[in-house]
């Protein structure tokens, strides 16, 4: 039966033959991976030799080109274009191909071993490479191969896993040799008890120690370039695993409840400020880290060497078993529930069903003989949420391809990873020289091993390692394994963090190593110096101080600038930055002479804006930049300053003429609406409300004993300039400066609709600065409220007489004297209205509109209106209404003659200068007329009379009155017939719309005769006219 082989991804062997390699002692070199999942065994690996009886088979590999084209072993490698790639397939996961050599006609030819499962950016992960026959390859699966240049390729053959990995291989002796941790046993260790745990580590360092120095150690290469391998050996034993591996260890596998794959190491080390940092790292992977170094993976028992003279000579295929068991947990989460993935992945899904004791363990067993107990532990042990522990058996095959090494890696294709940036000083006050950083990518292939990373210069390269022990302590130094950063792009990246300023820029060599420390050549890579940062945009601190109002009115400069800087000094100044040697200012476009200042000082610079209008107020703009050594530019830095003309705007015009608010309406409130036009320079306008009586006060005025509020208003407008203080006023609010679609700036409140006192506006514009114009020189504007009283209704009177035609009397009742006297010379004003029946009084047409006269001895006001006849419709029913109201009163007193303010104040709704019409009374009672002529309508003229053909008998008449179709009702023809000895019978009743008239007699009689009789609107008749007429 075949081993049961672990995942890669667990558990990885490797191996190679070494033989004259100049990187590594001749012999076999093993290396095992191990995942952090599973850690570290809990005894050493136990490795076997297995024969190999030369028994190849062919492999059913598909070649093809570069544009996917099948190729056909033998084929031509110029004839593709110089590459080829083949898959090998009918060889599954579990079964792999794990050793394979193409037979080539090699002129230039290279071939590399692919990897199966995972690609990089730049395309297929390349393991493994040889650029010279044989073209043979080891490894945990081959699958895909690629040749490349010049060369015949022809048939590839390969090594099946299971051919030679059988049971009955191993299971009857014993391992050819164990490796492991340099421990003593312990709660999660079992050693080899034959063996000493830290000789055998001691021992293993001692038989590959390194014959000549690695690049990081001689960057230049110079030569002799040989070690000493005892000096090499006691360097690692003695001093870098004692302080560098052993703490770890130490911390790891000595608590019998806390596993080495969940343990962690802690230790301080100095921040980026110099300042001690604790850092906790996890042991297992940590170590791992550590073993990328081979010196050290073989002290931590990951690799060994065995020696050609302690097993059999090489063969092509040279085929190893490497077997450990670990302490697992299987409930353990490796990744969580997903969509990709669905349920969570744990530990027992990758290792698969466990094992039921066997061969194996007894095999093991046998070999490390505490390990039994340490397993029948593992079940005691806290598991916690990861599940129970219990044992789990694992095999690799490592696979070593005869007197065919792998070939050194290729160089890393170097490029900058990202711009560099300068350092900052550890110490502003003594910053010392000038460095900066510059991560270099190593390129899309991911390092196989260890990076030596060197800076050239003209002096020769410069390792950039660490290097330990420090030199004259009794050991040689050596620089420390450096592992590149996994960068957030999937690159690997190193850094040289302090690169010295040097104009010319920088320069590296890095070179990368194999598993087994076989070194690429160095690979080179030059940036330039980066560039220097732009000096801080400058922070400005900017006041501004007015002149003082002159009363002139043109453009004027406002006021003086005070612009206050300080420039960085160095410690303040960003990384790299050169020393700012410049300020240039620019105010309100027009730029200042430079100034030349030193980093650190402060300069007070004064400036003036352009020329403001009168009480002009806005932003300047103040742009600012600093240059350094180099002449560089910072960014502008634009700030705005408020600026203002502290000039007041001119005021508003106004009239002696009163003003008019609107009626009282529901609520008792009347509106006061102004409009003014917008006076230069004002920005907004604040508007006061004085009462007459309180400013009559101020002025120690004694107001007029009149009804006439224009003459009360006239002395306070008069004497408004030495109303000086705001307190005698009420502000009603405020308005902006921007005119409305009318070109008018438009200011509307609510006063008291009661107010009978005459009331002052004044109105005061604003600049956008706040300069307000003098209170006192602001006029005033006389406001009051319309008098609210209605006359009583008055009584009137309607006379028609037929020949002198109507007369109106009408008569007013209860005017009050007070009323009438606000308007004097004025008197009551009336309305005539008519209509015809059925309209309300209110909605009648105004016929007549009118002065009383009066009053008489009892204080009746009057009014007469005659009607001649000939405006007076017969027989037509006229409703007449009167109305009364009391005089206008006017915006003026009697004798003042004042005209509107050209730009001044005036009402929104009316007209300046207007008077105030008063309320119309109530309409009267209704009055009726109607003229009736004096005579009754005369008889009819005589009719043509025609008879039919039918015998119908017609009536044809002209001349007939008609009345107004307002009339009462309308003119009618009575006709009568008749016969000789009888009387007349009534046969139609015919109204008059027209003054001809036609009626046929629907039933005619022989020597019949027709009475024709009109008939007025008031039933007045006329007398009768006869008609004859005969039957035909």
């Amino acid at each position: 039966m075949s081993l049961d082989v672990a995942p890669p991804t667990l558990f990885r062997a490797s191996a190679i033959a070494a033989a004259g390699v100049p990187w590594l002692a001749d012999g076999f070199h093993l290396r095992v991976k191990l995942n952090p999942w599973i850690g570290f065994p809990i005894h050493p690996f136990a490795a076997w030799r297995l024969g190999f009886d030369e028994e190849l088979t062919e492999l059913p590999i598909q070649w093809r080109d570069s544009y996917g084209n099948a190729l056909t072993v033998p084929f031509d490698l110029e004839q593709t274009g110089g590459f080829a790639e083949g898959s090998l397939f009918g060889y599954p996961a579990a079964d792999p191909c794990i050793w394979a050599e193409v037979d080539v006609d090699d002129r230039g030819l290279r071939v590399d071993l692919l990897d199966a499962l995972h690609a990089t950016a730049g395309g297929a992960r390349v393991l493994a490479t040889r650029r010279s026959a044989p073209f043979r390859f080891g490894h945990t699966r081959v699958a895909r191969l690629q040749a490349s240049g010049a060369g015949t390729v022809s048939t590839a053959w390969g090594l099946r896993q299971t051919s030679v990995l059988q049971e009955t291989a191993i299971a009857d002796r014993p391992p050819d040799l164990v490796f492991g941790l340099p421990l003593p046993p312990g709660p999660w260790y079992a050693p080899d008890s034959n063996t000493d745990p830290l000789g055998a580590a001691a021992e293993r360092v001692a038989l590959a120690a390194p014959r000549r120095l690695n690049p990081p150690d001689n960057p230049d290469g110079r030569l002799p370039n040989d070690t000493d391998p005892d000096a090499e050996t006691r360097r690692i034993v003695e001093r870098i695993a004692p302080e560098y591996v052993d703490p770890w260890l130490q911390s790891g596998w000595y608590d019998p409840d806390l596993a080495p794959a969940h343990a962690t190491f802690s230790d301080s080390v100095t921040g980026a400020d110099n300042r001690p940092v604790k850092a906790t790292a996890a042991i297992t992977p940590s170590l791992s880290t550590m073993a990328v170094d081979p010196q050290i993976a073989r002290y931590l028992g990951l690799a060994t060497t065995v020696p050609f003279s302690a097993t059999a000579p090489i063969q092509r295929a040279n085929v190893w078993v490497v077997a450990g068991r670990w302490a697992v947990q299987r409930e353990r989460t490796l990744h969580p529930s997903s969509d990709q993935l669905g349920a969570p992945l744990t530990l027992g899904d990758v290792l698969g069903p466990p094992a039921s004791g066997g061969w194996a363990d007894g095999l093991l067993d046998g070999v490390f003989p505490e390990a039994p107990q340490l397993i029948g532990d593992l079940a005691q042990r806290p598991g916690g949420e990861d599940g129970p522990w219990s044992g789990a058996t694992l095999f690799a095959v490592a696979v070593a391809a005869g007197d065919a090494p792998p070939d050194p890696p290729d160089p890393f294709q170097l490029a900058a990873a990202e711009p560099g940036q300068w350092n900052p000083s550890a110490d502003p006050d003594d910053p010392g020289p000038e460095s900066w950083r510059q991560p270099v990518s190593l390129g899309a292939q991911p390092a196989r091993g260890m990076v030596g990373f060197a800076r050239t210069g003209p002096d020769g390269p410069v390792a950039l390692h660490r290097f330990a022990p420090p030199q004259a302590q009794g050991y040689v130094t050596r620089a420390l394994p450096l592992v590149p950063n996994w960068a957030a792009n999937n690159q690997r990246v190193v850094e040289d963090r302090t690169v010295p300023a040097d104009p010319a820029g920088a320069s590296w060599r890095v070179w990368g190593a194999d598993e087994f420390g076989q070194w690429s050549d160095g690979a080179e890579l030059g940036v330039p110096l980066p560039m220097r940062p732009a000096p801080p945009a400058p922070v400005l601190e900017a006041t501004f101080r007015a002149e003082p109002a002159d009363g002139s009115n043109g453009p004027r400069v406002p006021g003086t600038l005070r612009l206050r800087y300080t420039a960085p000094d160095p410690g303040s100044a960003a990384p790299g930055s050169l020393p700012i040697v410049e300020l240039r200012v620019g105010v309100d476009g027009e730029p200042l002479a430079p100034r030349p200042l030193d980093p650190g000082e402060t300069v007070v610079l004064e400036a003036t804006p352009e020329p403001f209008d009168v009480g002009e107020r806005r932003s300047v703009r103040i742009v600012s930049t600093y240059l350094d050594a180099d002449g560089t530019a910072s960014p502008a830095s634009e700030n705005d300053c408020a600026v203002h003309d502290t000039r007041a705007p001119q005021v508003v015009p106004t009239s002696p003429m009163v003003l008019w608010a609107g009626q009282k309406d529901a609520t008792g409130l009347a509106e006061l609406a102004l409009r003014w036009p917008p006076q230069p320079h004002a920005d907004r306008y604040r508007i006061y409300l004085g009462d007459a009586r309180r400013l009559a006060g101020e002025l120690g005025l004694s107001l007029p004993l009149t009804p006439v509020r224009a003459t009360q208003a006239h002395p306070i407008h008069l004497a408004g300039d030495q109303l000086t203080t705001k307190s005698a006023f009420t502000f009603l609010g405020e308005t902006g400066g921007a005119p409305s679609d009318d070109g008018f700036v438009h200011f509307a409140t609510r006063i008291p609709g009661g107010l009978r006192s005459i009331q002052f506006v004044r109105v005061v514009p604003l600049t956008a600065g706040g300069a307000e114009a003098a209170f006192p020189s602001c006029g005033l504007v006389p406001i009051a409220v319309p008098v609210q009283d209605r006359p009583p209704p008055p009584l009137l009177d309607a006379r028609t007489d037929p020949n002198l035609g109507l007369t109106l009397t009408l008569r007013a009742h209860g005017l009050r004297p007070e009323l009438l006297g606000a308007a004097p010379g004025s008197t009551p004003e009336y309305h005539l209205r008519r209509t015809s029946r059925g309209v309300d009084g209110h909605y009648a047409p105004i016929h007549l509109t009118g002065f009383l006269s009066g009053p008489d001895a009892d204080g009746v006001w009057s009014a007469t209106v005659n009607v001649p006849p000939v405006e007076l419709a017969p027989f037509v029913r006229r409703v007449w209404y009167a109305e009364v109201r009391y005089p206008a009163e006017p915006a003026l007193p009697p004798g003042v003659v004042a005209l509107p303010a050209d730009g001044g104040i005036e009402p929104a709704w009316s007209t300046v200068g207007s008077s105030s019409e008063g309320l119309w009374s109530e309409p009267s009672l209704a009055a009726e007329s109607l003229l009736v002529p004096p005579d009754g309508p005369g008889a009819p003229a005589a009719p043509d009379v025609t008879t039919g053909a039918d015998g119908s008998v017609a009536l044809s008449l002209g001349g007939l009155p008609t009345a107004l179709p307002a009339a009462d009702a309308p003119y009618l023809l009575e006709i009568y017939r008749g016969t000789a000895g009888t009387l007349a019978e009534q046969q139609a009743v015919v109204p008059v719309l027209d003054p001809t008239l036609s009626w046929t007699d629907p039933s005619p009689v022989p020597d019949a005769h027709f009475d024709l009789v009109v008939v007025d609107p008031l039933g007045r008749r006329s007398p009768a006219t006869r008609a004859r007429g005969a039957v035909a």
